[in-house]
């Protein structure tokens, strides 16, 4: 046997089919993906290591010009990681995705906003009561093959509230929550920061089984709208300081 041509032929025949990845079209691979989901792509080009869709429609909604890059050299650590970005109604949304071998898929560095209603929208509700901005960062989010996170590290920022169920609309303010995971394995939404005319306090936890717990405080602020005023005074009862209290379970 020619060992030296067996060798150069191994080594050609590893480089025929990296090329054949490297430019296999965007449009090929999105197909694939279309018919084995709820996903349809329109307008796809580039290939499947650096492409971009016009629009993605999801099951309630959809998204316009998704990019990614994948990164070729992760392949070696049989890991795919990419690079993706799309528009919302707002600025965009930017994050490195990435799959390991083991069935693990991980987020890092998650930036974007958005407003309520489109990422309502996006969710399957077709009517929330309130308006505003929402702004995400994400240093990690972590999920092992179930798809239950497992890390979590980030924030949210929502600006601009407003609840339009009366006209004009009450302004609410603007509010900040650290997202972390427990120790009992929930997802934690701390409210850690309000600023308007609705002061707000508290936390919100999300278990892997959908059920929520809700812990808040909230009061009107010193020259907030009358009408917030006397909106709050149907929760019931308040402390000695002014504050009314939520504790609510369930699921959703």
């Amino acid at each position: 046997m020619n060992r030296p041509l067996l060798r150069y032929g191994l080594i050609g025949g590893l480089f025929f089919v990296i090329g054949l990845i490297i430019y296999l079209p965007a449009s090929l691979v999105t197909g694939w993906v279309a018919d084995d989901s709820e996903l349809r792509f329109d307008g796809v080009t580039g290939t499947l290591l650096s492409g971009k869709a016009a629009y993605v429609a999801l099951p309630a909604g959809g998204v316009d010009n998704v990019a990614w890059d994948i990164h070729p050299a992760a392949l070696l650590l049989a890991r795919i990681t990419a690079d993706v970005s799309a528009d919302t109604d707002l600025s965009g949304v930017t994050a490195t995705l990435g799959y390991t071998l083991l069935g693990n898929t991980y987020i890092r560095a998650l930036t974007g906003d958005a407003s309520i209603g489109w990422l309502a929208q996006m969710a399957g509700y077709t009517f929330v009561p309130a308006a505003g901005r929402v702004g995400v960062s994400l240093d990690a989010l972590d999920l092992d093959g179930d798809m239950q996170v497992r890390g979590l590290v980030g924030r949210v920022n929502v600006s601009g509230v407003r609840y339009e169920l009366m006209k004009p609309a009450i302004e609410l303010g603007q509010f900040q929550a650290d997202l972390s995971r427990t120790d009992n394995d929930a997802l934690r939404a701390a409210l850690v920061d309000s600023q308007g005319p609705l002061a707000l306090t508290g936390n919100v936890d999300l278990t892997d089984q959908s059920r929520y717990t809700l812990d808040v405080r909230l009061r009107a602020r010193a020259g907030a709208d009358e009408r917030l005023t006397r909106l709050l005074t149907q929760l019931g009862q308040t402390d000695e300081a002014g504050w009314y209290h939520i504790t609510e379970q369930g699921r959703l």
